[in-house]
């Protein structure tokens, strides 16, 4: 096994697209890219990963393979990578070896492979039908101010609208984006959708989005909430369980 990506930092914003919510996983290296899903350890969201060999200057496979990984180690590992160096992904002595190279300089390190469950969970088999498109740095800062109030967040799609909710002992907060705003590229509802979600984990689903990033969210009442974005040629899709109120 030989991957290489040209730029050693688009990898390390792609894996921190998963750590920020899971610490290891069990990566399926396939003659079509590198894909990962699993479950944080509260069992509340998943994430979907896929990043296609395309997204990679040089994919070489023997043999398909599941490698179970520290994510945080490697993500930690891939921080030591300069901009304008190379990452170069291959196993060595039943370790994962990360090459960093620039120049005539090359840096090797080795991360001890873990036994991590068969991961592979199956994602919510849901029909949305309402789902907003909105820009990152517009999200992020919704949930900034969400964060003043409250530790959850209310989500609201409704025809021509994509608003938010904030109740907490500390005050309330409302936010409203409609059809047209700058900040919102599309948005389709078929029938009007809220539900509530953890704040914590919306920041951290949200955290790895670059500026410039089109967000999407798909939203039905009271079910699972579905977000994915593209991040340095890689794609994460990410789900998390509503919290259901009573009355």
């Amino acid at each position: 096994m030989k991957i290489t990506i040209g730029d050693s930092t688009a990898l390390k914003d792609a894996v921190d697209s998963i750590v920020n919510l899971v610490e290891e996983g069990l990566f399926e290296i396939t003659n079509e890219g590198v894909r990962l899903k699993a479950m944080d350890p509260s069992q509340i969201s998943m994430i979907s990963f896929f990043m296609p060999k395309e997204a990679f200057s040089q994919y070489a496979l023997e043999e398909e393979r599941k490698l179970g990984v520290d994510v945080d180690k490697l993500s930690k590992v891939l921080a030591r990578g300069g901009r304008g160096e190379s990452a170069e992904l291959g196993l060595e002595d039943g370790k994962l070896k990360i090459i960093f190279g620039g120049g005539k300089k090359r840096r090797t390190f080795k991360l001890p492979l873990i036994e991590v469950g068969s991961g592979l969970e199956r994602e919510p088999k849901i029909e949305y039908r309402n789902h907003v498109k909105v820009d990152s740095e517009a999200l992020k800062e919704m949930l900034k101010d969400a964060k003043l109030v409250s530790s959850h967040v209310r989500l609201i799609l409704e025809e021509g609208h994509f608003r938010v909710e904030i109740k907490g002992d500390d005050g309330e907060v409302k936010e409203e984006f409609e059809k047209d705003a700058e900040e919102v590229k599309e948005l389709k509802v078929a029938e009007g959708s809220r539900a509530t979600f953890p704040l914590q984990y919306m920041e951290d689903i949200v955290k790895a989005s670059k500026p410039g990033t089109q967000v999407t969210i798909y939203l039905e009442t009271d079910r699972p909430l579905k977000v994915e974005y593209d991040v340095m040629g890689a794609k994460s899709v990410y789900y998390l369980a509503p919290r259901i109120e009573s009355g």
